[in-house]
């Protein structure tokens, strides 16, 4: 008699500890039965608050980008204004005071973007992504003590071809950020000017 096969399931967490914990993640350890009856002890989760990026476009078709020290890539990463959402803080608001914050700049429109995980299989988090249409500077940056943030304005299209040709090396989900709103874009240009140079 054959075996119906085993499907993926959520997993019984038999106990769980934190292992440390502070202002920016928790560590979690959990005592984890799978599907398949598998003991898995200890499975390390990060607990972190969601995070939120921009794909920011001024009138004259440039994508607002940002250089910043990433301490544990050890060098200076070109990528969108983003941050960390606020505990009980709504996303599109937590997006806009980013921009603000790091660049200077704010915008008359802005797009919700899907949503996408961190890291499913190790972090809690969301990452919630944004469109934003007549980006223009506003003010000085706000930076936090461990910021040291220069702003970059790259025509989108220029952009999009070093990412797509590797010659820009960049946060994962900034990538995935950027392929959204560049998607979007092809999708609504016809109904939307603005949104040609990133349509491209």
């Amino acid at each position: 008699m054959t075996r119906a096969p085993i499907r993926p399931a959520p997993w019984t967490v038999e106990t769980s500890r934190v292992e440390y914990t502070d202002r920016f993640l928790t560590h979690r350890m959990d005592r984890c039965l799978t599907e398949r009856g598998n003991i898995l002890d200890p499975y390390h989760v990060l607990e972190l608050r969601d995070w939120c990026h921009v794909v920011a476009l001024t009138e004259a078709g440039e994508v607002v980008l940002v250089e910043e020290y990433r301490h544990a890539a050890g060098r200076v990463v070109r990528g969108l204004p983003a941050g960390t959402v606020e505990a009980g803080e709504d996303p599109a608001v937590a997006m806009p005071r980013e921009l603000t914050e790091e660049t200077g700049y704010s915008a008359d429109t802005w797009i919700t973007l899907p949503s996408t995980w961190g890291n499913p299989a190790t972090q809690t988090n969301r990452v919630h992504s944004y469109l934003a249409l007549g980006a223009r500077p506003f003010g000085g940056q706000s930076l936090d003590p461990g910021e040291t943030i220069d702003v970059v304005l790259k025509p989108a299209g220029e952009a999009l071809a070093d990412l797509m040709a590797g010659t820009w090396v960049i946060s994962g989900l900034h990538a995935a950020g950027l392929m959204l709103a560049h998607h979007y874009a092809r999708m609504h240009a016809a109904g939307d000017p603005r949104l040609a140079p990133l349509a491209r």
